[in-house]
């Protein structure tokens, strides 16, 4: 019987780094001179820093443009005027809209994107009550080319201190829009406002804070029964 040949499996072998000298291939550290023998590389290589830089600039670049195209209301600004009052805001400009005689119309709009926009109008003797002209208005909208009601009718919501007001959603020409309408100083002021926005998100925001904030200035020139401002009204004071 004849035993079969042992061999001995040699292990694998490399040159140490700093003195040449065979040493284990698995070995951390020279046994000789005690010199490392890998190098601590990094765990991107600058090939990964490089991509890491490149999309953290370009992720920085599009949330810019974003923030500068649809920017956020992070605060308002109080407006009054002989007529109405609300909070618009910061950084929107007056269009300086011009209305008859019984009706005050004020409006705002974001330089940047003229398509967001708050827009308050007052009407003394407004016919009927709010939630009747919201649902002439929603009749109306529903023939308009291109408008896309987000409710079948009227909604209501509800204002700090249980104020009801019926609201009307709907879309026009890629723009997210919201109607709010109640009656001022006394039942005998209609108010309308208009939310405009190019994004929901900037719609429920501005939903949130300016309906609550409108109102019409009761004994403002527009509702008087004669214009302060007539011409032919004498402004010189009695003797």
């Amino acid at each position: 019987m004849i035993a079969p040949e042992y061999v001995e499996e040699q292990p694998a072998t490399r040159h140490c780094r700093r003195c040449d000298v065979a040493i284990n291939a698995a070995s951390a550290r020279c046994p000789y001179c005690g010199a490392r023998q890998y190098r601590r590389q990094p765990i991107l290589g600058w090939r990964g820093a490089l991509v890491c830089l490149v999309a953290i600039a370009a992720a920085v670049l599009v949330t810019r443009q974003i923030v500068e195209a649809h920017p956020s209301p992070a605060s308002f600004s109080y407006y009054r005027s002989s007529d109405v009052a609300l909070l618009v805001p910061a950084g929107y400009g007056n269009l300086y809209l011009a209305a008859p005689h019984g009706t005050a119309l004020v409006s705002f709009a974001s330089p940047s994107q003229p398509g967001d926009s708050v827009t308050i109008k007052a009407t003394a003797g407004a016919p009927g009550t709010p939630v009747s002209r919201l649902r002439a208005l929603a009749r109306q909208l529903r023939n308009t080319p291109g408008v896309a009601l987000s409710y079948r009718g009227v909604t209501s919501i509800v204002l700090p201190g249980g104020l009801h007001i019926p609201s009307l959603y709907y879309t026009l020409d890629g723009n997210d829009l919201a109607v709010f309408g109640f009656d001022s100083c006394r039942h005998t002021i209609g108010v309308t406002i208009t939310l405009s926005t190019t994004t929901r998100r900037l719609l429920a925001q501005l939903s949130a804070v300016v309906p609550q904030s409108a109102n019409a200035i009761c004994d403002g020139p527009r509702f008087s029964i004669q214009d302060r401002a007539d011409v032919a009204i004498p402004l010189a004071l009695p003797r």
